[in-house]
């Protein structure tokens, strides 16, 4: 997307945040540890935001004492492991000065997770114009842990994508001929398409 940023390997842009790709596409296939990586977070994510979705929407079989504390032990690892890559390329942006989409999911699901984390260990110091009628702080741990997944899945479908993308100019890379047929004092001859120079006839 930003043509103007170059590394030595991989990484992301410090103007988007988006994972640079490679300046030359070689013909045979690499591995995409991004790819991997963000497929593994999206898996774990997804099996604990679903019960915590279920848990804070749908039904609650749990005490009014119990259920924030499951709620807290299923958002943290989603939010601070699976959303770790989103928290670091939010704060290269804050860095680079260069404010972008991962700031935006940085700043929104790290406040909601943190917001009801102090909500859940000291409720007390909460006036109660921030309370329910139940008399419970409001918590918001399901949106932050449902944002980090959808976001995963979304970097999932866009690293997919590019990578399908780059395995179909791989294979038009591959129909490109391996030899030119040179014409030298009159003759024909088959050589390697890298003995190829200027001024050649072929």
């Amino acid at each position: 997307m930003h043509p103007e940023i170059v590394r030595d390997g991989p990484g992301s842009c410090p103007i988007c945040g988006m994972a640079l790709e490679p300046m030359e596409i070689g013909l045979e296939e690499t591995d995409n540890p991004e790819l991997r990586d963000m497929t593994r977070r999206l898996w774990l994510c997804a099996a604990l935001a679903l019960p915590l979705l279920v848990l804070t929407m749908a039904w609650d079989p749990l005490s009014h004492v119990v259920s924030p504390w499951v709620e807290l032990a299923l958002a943290t690892p989603v939010v601070l492991w699976g959303g770790w890559p989103f928290f670091e390329r939010g704060w290269e942006s804050v860095i680079t000065r260069r404010l972008n989409m991962f700031t935006l999911i940085a700043i929104g699901t790290g406040v909601a997770w943190a917001y009801s984390v102090i909500a859940v260990i000291a409720p007390a110091i909460f006036p109660p114009s921030f309370k329910g009628m139940d008399g419970r702080v409001g918590l918001y741990f399901e949106a932050a842990a449902v944002i980090v997944t959808l976001v995963l899945l979304g970097q999932v479908l866009e690293l997919r994508a590019r990578s399908a993308t780059s395995g179909a100019i791989r294979a038009l890379l591959g129909l490109s001929p391996k030899t030119a047929r040179l014409v030298r004092d009159g003759m024909e001859e088959d050589v390697p398409l890298e003995t190829v120079r200027i001024g050649d006839v072929l």
